[in-house]
């Protein structure tokens, strides 16, 4: 009986081991900006000089100067795809 028990509290022991506590991703409008921003610094072809990057109630807006139409759409693409972005408004001119 001692031996059965110690190895069900062993079991559940190990099992409670196995579980973790799965957090919230944080969402907030920083956070959002924060990962854009993660994103697009992470792609080196892009030049990011003249961009800027607000954030408000998942609304993310992009402003700024990019070289041409390819660097556009890209960060109009990564935006897009990050989580806790609703809508987009993409502000960026092409520098002629």
């Amino acid at each position: 009986m001692k031996r059965s028990f110690a190895g069900a509290l062993l079991l559940a022991l190990a099992l409670c081991s196995c579980t973790r506590t799965v957090q919230e991703e944080d969402l907030s409008d920083p956070a959002v900006k924060a990962n854009i921003e993660l994103q697009l610094k992470g792609r080196p072809e892009l030049d990011l000089r003249y961009v800027t990057v607000d954030v408000h109630s998942g609304i993310a807006t992009v402003s700024g100067l990019v070289p041409d139409l390819e660097q556009q759409r890209l960060i109009d693409r990564l935006v897009r795809r990050t989580r806790g972005v609703d809508h987009i408004l993409n502000n960026l001119v092409i520098q002629e």
